[in-house]
């Protein structure tokens, strides 16, 4: 069993895990006094074959920043997107996760996803999705059932896998002026020219 991402949320204090056998594990790491101690909250995963074929190991996963949402990327290029509620279970509460989407066709079927990211205002409206078919797609991140197309691909170069993203929106500054408060920068890392310099990241104004 391989460990391909993980990812921590300060709002709850847990850690998602993606694993190689499709799954992640969402793990809390609450200190007890003064001591700390790892226990598992919940494991997110479909049931078996609801995809055909093989659905997959999961390649990345992202929080939201109030962390009751989690996308996580699948190797076969699809992104699940999950809730996270806290229920009461005979006194004692614990974590229980929903499906909430099922996001496929903006990126090339078969193709590993690198990663995901909420962004696009103080609710983080939208999803970021990239991977190595070269694509940067933007989802609504409150999709529902299943989405076969994105809400628009802001980059598309096939032979330019892209490795790593990151964004902000520029409007949450206190110094940001008026044409920015809609704008979202992005900086992304990847290409099949990297040389001895390593490899060149790009920025974006969206």
């Amino acid at each position: 069993l391989y460990v391909f991402d993980a990812s921590y949320c300060e709002s709850n204090d847990l850690m998602g895990v993606a694993l190689s056998d499709g799954t992640c594990r969402v793990v809390s790491l609450a200190n007890s006094g003064n001591e700390s101690f790892v226990q598992e909250q919940c494991v997110l995963s479909l049931p078996p074959g609801y995809f055909p074929g093989r659905m997959g190991h999961l390649t990345a996963l992202s929080w939201d920043k109030s962390g009751t949402r989690l996308a996580t990327c699948i190797a076969s290029g699809r992104v699940i997107l999950w809730l996270l509620q806290v229920v009461d279970r005979g006194g004692a509460q614990g974590l229980h996760p929903s499906c909430i989407s099922v996001l496929q066709g903006g990126h090339d079927a078969g193709r590993p996803l690198f990663g995901a990211k909420y962004c696009g205002g103080e609710n983080e409206e939208l999803l970021m999705t990239w991977g190595v078919d070269g694509k940067v797609c933007v989802w609504d991140s409150y999709s529902v059932d299943e989405v076969l197309n994105p809400l628009c691909t802001l980059v598309s170069h096939s032979n330019y896998p892209i490795y790593a993203l990151d964004a902000t929106d520029c409007g949450t500054s206190s110094k940001a002026q008026a044409s920015d408060k809609q704008k979202i920068r992005i900086a992304l890392g990847g290409g099949s020219d990297g040389g001895f310099l390593g490899v060149p990241a790009y920025i974006y104004d969206v």
